[in-house]
């Protein structure tokens, strides 16, 4: 197996742990070093950069030369554009919140301006009127594509963390005092969930829309129901390992191991 990374985090070293413990050999490959004009070795690529569009780079390389790239290049294409993967969803009949592209917005009390691209809630933004959304947009590039959601509930969602189509782990994320946000990069409050039975079955077929061999789901909660809200392809696990006491790096080794014994 090997590990395609750019910048080693501390998920990519709980990676190279489990593998170690499996007894597993995991190669680590440079994204910066692929020669594109030059096959890759055959195998498994488990896709780990922090850039986005490096990982769709490197996984598309991978599956142009014929090896196996985790994930593919469309899903971390799709997964990337929030928009896209809106669709997506939605096209495979899954719950997700009412959706406008700027700077026209949902019929809502309460708006969330988000770009289509990007992570770690930046750029993400509270509103109360398409007043308000066209005051945060000002100035915004023209060729930025935002998106202008309802708001569902309090903020508080659920992490679901899938790996080969089912839930091995997952969190509750409650906004911090004095935010709206439930990110755990933001400060979010977590705790260890075991998800209720629709809630897993949200988070995996979320995961099967967009072709995801693993993903981390949020699932908002709110207006009594569950919705999807979004997908993401290359994710961080070192919170919800904690807070699940589940050592997700294993599970993702295991399951990757297996596909390299197909």
């Amino acid at each position: 197996m090997r590990l395609v990374v750019d910048i080693l985090k501390e998920e990519e070293r709980m990676l190279m742990k489990a593998a170690e413990r499996l007894g597993v050999r995991l190669d680590i490959v440079r994204v910066d070093g692929l020669d594109l004009a030059e096959d890759v070795e055959d195998g498994v690529y488990l896709i780990r950069t922090l850039s986005h569009n490096r990982a769709v780079v490197a996984a598309a390389h991978v599956e142009a030369s014929g090896a196996i790239s985790v994930n593919g290049w469309r899903a971390l294409a799709a997964g990337w554009n929030k928009a896209v993967a809106l669709a997506m969803l939605r096209a495979s009949g899954l719950p997700v919140p009412r959706t406008r592209l700027a700077p026209a917005a949902p019929d809502s009390p309460e708006l969330i301006v988000k770009p289509a691209f990007g992570s770690w809630g930046r750029k993400v933004a509270l509103a109360k009127s398409r007043e308000d959304v066209e005051a945060l947009l000002k100035g915004a590039d023209p060729d930025e594509v935002y998106l202008v959601q309802e708001r569902i509930g309090d903020g508080t969602d659920i992490r679901a963390f899938v790996v080969g189509y089912r839930v091995v782990a997952a969190m509750i994320r409650r906004p911090p005092p004095g935010d709206w946000r439930s990110n755990a990069a933001r400060g979010g409050l977590v705790e260890g969930v075991t998800p209720p039975p629709e809630v897993e079955e949200l988070a995996v077929k979320a995961a099967r829309a967009l072709n995801a061999e693993y993903a981390g789901v949020d699932i908002l909660i709110g207006n009594g129901a569950h919705y999807v809200g979004e997908v993401n392809m290359v994710p961080e696990f070192k919170a919800v390992s904690r807070a699940s006491g589940v050592d997700v790096a294993a599970e993702l080794m295991e399951y990757v191991h297996e596909m390299e014994k197909r």
